[in-house]
């Protein structure tokens, strides 16, 4: 029987899940621009692997966000995992290939994803795939966790300075981030400042349902950049393609989710919540073979060869 270990990269957290024992284990996520991106995500997995106990296993899938930009660093990090794993074969994609086999249990239509980043894949039954947005933190991720906190945070730095109008979030942000003097040199400087930028989303949005103005706007901007997301998403797989919405910030009583579905509502678009997570979806594609809606979409490390 084939034993397969996926993995789930995230900004915020790595999980952990193999196909031949229960039980899942996260760790701390890794982000771009904070070191060697590759060494830390290997680094990462080998902390979880040795925290789960996992016994070897014949092939890893991972779906991760921070995935490698080239095929010298596709090689270095499959050895890396390898070497952790003893795996004969690591399969590594984009996040929003796991996200969308486990929203849509590998069918065809449209994912959306939202945590920290955020990730929409639009899949044709001929395998055919679009991707929209997920262009990371620095460039988009448009209504994601780090949009919404980074945006949080500005509204502070300005209504404490002059430039903006008085909200509710600084008294928010002066209790998580331990007060507002110097706010935004010590986040520059904190370690993982993606992650906690992004946790800041959390206030924003509980800001927004007890009326604060400022965040208010903040939540609408977000549910209509992720609006529009989807919409461009399903008119380019089809107008009655499924989309299925999931992720953190997009659970059913989450303000966000609530402003999303006015704006489907309102274009008479359907949809439905994700079958399963990013993880479920990575073990899903990891225990079939490489023929399936992803194949364009995967790297395939073999014996020291990227396929």
């Amino acid at each position: 029987m084939l034993r397969v270990l996926a993995v789930d990269g995230g900004q915020s957290g790595i999980r952990l899940k193999s196909s031949a024992q229960p039980g899942t284990v996260e760790v701390d996520g890794v982000s771009r621009l904070e070191g060697d991106t590759m060494r830390s995500v290997a680094g990462a997995v080998a902390v979880a692997w040795g925290h789960g106990k996992f016994a070897p296993v014949d092939r890893v899938i991972m779906g991760l966000t921070t995935v490698p930009a080239d095929a010298a660093s596709f090689s270095r990090l499959a050895e890396l995992v390898a070497t952790t794993t003893g795996a004969s074969e690591v399969w590594i994609a984009n996040d929003t290939a796991t996200s969308h086999a486990g929203a849509l249990s590998a069918e065809a239509g449209v994912s959306l994803n939202t945590g920290t980043g955020v990730a929409c894949l639009a899949v044709r039954e001929n395998g055919e795939t679009h991707t929209v947005d997920g262009d990371g933190y620095l460039l988009g991720d448009s209504g994601g966790g780090f949009w919404l906190g980074s945006r949080g945070i500005s509204a502070v730095l300005r209504a404490g300075d002059g430039r903006g109008e008085k909200t509710a979030l600084s008294a928010r942000a002066a209790e998580q981030f331990d007060g507002l003097s110097n706010l935004a040199a010590r986040l520059h400087s904190a370690h993982r400042p993606v992650n906690r930028i992004s946790q800041f989303a959390r206030s924003v949005l509980a800001a927004a349902s007890d009326g604060d103005a400022v965040a208010n706007n903040i939540v609408e901007e977000a549910a209509r950049e992720l609006f529009l997301t989807a919409r461009v998403a399903v008119d380019w797989v089809a107008a009655d393609a499924p989309l299925a919405l999931g992720g953190k910030l997009l659970g059913p009583n989450t303000l966000l989710f609530a402003r999303l579905v006015e704006h489907l509502a309102a274009e008479g678009m359907s949809f439905r919540p994700a079958d399963g997570s990013a993880l479920e979806g990575a073990l899903l594609i990891g225990t079939g073979d490489t023929d399936n809606l992803y194949r364009s979409l995967i790297h395939v490390w073999k014996e020291g060869n990227l396929a």
